[in-house]
């Protein structure tokens, strides 16, 4: 058919659609456009049947884009099907079609969608990379793959050439640490690449909370992990005498935890957590609980007077009235303030006058050759070397006083060197002022 043809049959398709509003409807005449599989298919038919040899026209449409281009625009002729295949559009766009056979004409627009082509997406939610190639949203058999680091100096285990399977996939291991990586596809000369960062999996983990009362263990891959195989054991470096009620194997409920018993005494235990032949261990220390005495209790008293004179050393002015106070109120061999003489505070007051009698050098007056008294003199009866209990208490006492003796000589010992202290201080001082004799002294005759 000539171009002079086609261009009458043009016209009287667009006339008669004016006429209508659909183009040959009364001559049953039809055409259809299926872009489905992205390479749009032009069908035409009469009374549901095949028009062989009918012209159809493709062009832009009047209302498209005006820079808007289809490589498919052009004159075409139906086959025995009554089909013409169409390429598939670079970009949207909309087209009209024209078909003028021997039983009429008919026009009407379509939009074309450009294919998305081949794609590729890597998901790396799982930890273990999967990588899913498409043509047109549907999945690609065959596809080969291609994987690489993008460091040079990096590694990978996944680096290599694969082939897709039916669900246009494939399988990447793990990465065993942050990884980018270029992953590119191919397919009946196209191709798609992406480049995507792999994050190396936490992997199993375990943690044990509240050591100094009931502990917990609890595992975790990103989130609980439940049936959980935990081993718990004596650590290598336990005492030898150590023991633990909670040692044995156990299996994490639906929140990924187990509860131990608590420890009777500090001891140290491994904890193993096994799941999917993955593995995760710790060693932590249980202890009872109890608070540690307090640190100043178990401190000399002499030390605790040396740290309070080293805490003052640099005031101005004499430590030795400071030292002194310190002492006396720190000191733990002092009595309280209650307490008095043998008879309590009464009877130390009263006692005064009978010690001044009884002090040494005042005699008593039966004492002497000529009193009346009997002249043996000695220990009285029940003393001696048969006093067994005496002995016992002497002993105790002894210890104590030991004890009491020691405290005090460090105490006194710190506050010899705080005066020594003073002491040099003050012959500082006096250095300093002037010397010779005083105003009112005279010469060696002098008044």
């Amino acid at each position: 058919m000539s171009k002079r043809t086609t261009a009458i049959l043009l016209i009287a398709v667009v006339a008669l659609g004016a006429m209508t509003g659909v183009a040959a409807a009364d001559d049953h005449l039809e055409v259809a456009v299926d872009d489905a599989d992205g390479e749009p298919t032009v069908t035409v038919t009469e009374n549901d049947t095949a028009v062989e040899n009918a012209t159809v026209v493709v062009s832009v449409a009047d209302d498209a884009d005006e820079n808007a281009s289809y490589a498919g625009a052009g004159e075409y002729e139906t086959d025995a099907n009554g089909t013409v295949d169409l390429p598939a559009a670079e970009e949207d766009v909309t087209i009209q079609v024209s078909v003028v056979s021997d039983s009429g004409a008919v026009s009407t627009p379509f939009e074309l969608e450009a294919p998305d082509g081949l794609e590729l997406d890597v998901d790396d939610d799982e930890s273990e990379p999967v990588i899913t190639v498409t043509n047109d949203d549907e999945a690609v058999e065959n596809a080969s793959v291609n994987v690489t680091t993008v460091d040079e100096n990096a590694t990978y285990a996944g680096a290599g050439e694969y082939e897709t399977d039916t669900n246009g996939t494939v399988d990447l291991p793990a990465a065993e640490e942050d990884v980018t990586v270029e992953v590119t596809a191919e397919y009946e000369n196209e191709s798609a690449s992406e480049t995507v960062e792999l994050e190396a999996p936490d992997g199993l983990e375990l943690e044990v909370d509240d050591t100094d009362e009931e502990p917990t263990v609890t595992v975790t891959d990103d989130e609980g992990v439940a049936n959980a195989t935990v081993a718990v054991a004596l650590a290598d470096d336990a005492d030898e005498n150590a023991s633990y009620a909670g040692t044995g194997e156990y299996e994490t409920d639906a929140d990924g935890t187990v509860g131990l018993p608590a420890a009777e005494a500090d001891v140290a235990v491994d904890v193993t957590a096994s799941y999917d032949d993955r593995t995760a261990s710790t060693t932590v220390e249980l202890t009872t609980g109890e608070e540690e005495e307090d640190a100043s209790e178990e401190t000399p008293f002499g030390q605790l007077v040396r740290d309070f004179i080293e805490d003052i050393s640099d005031r101005e002015g004499g430590i030795g009235a400071a030292v002194s106070d310190f002492a006396t109120e720190n000191n733990p061999g002092n009595a309280p303030d209650h307490a008095g003489g043998p008879g309590g505070p009464d009877d130390a007051d009263g006692n005064e006058s009978d010690e001044n009698d009884s002090a040494p050098g005042n005699a008593p007056d039966h004492a002497g050759p000529d009193g009346d008294e009997d002249d043996e003199r000695g220990p009285p009866a029940h003393a001696g070397p048969g006093g067994d209990d005496a002995d016992d208490d002497d002993a105790d006492e002894e210890d104590e006083a030991d004890e009491d003796d020691a405290e005090e000589d460090d105490a006194e010992e710190a506050e010899d060197e705080a005066d020594d202290d003073e002491s040099d201080d003050e012959e500082d001082d006096e250095d300093d002022d002037e010397s010779g004799p005083p105003d009112h002294a005279g010469g060696p005759g002098g008044n």
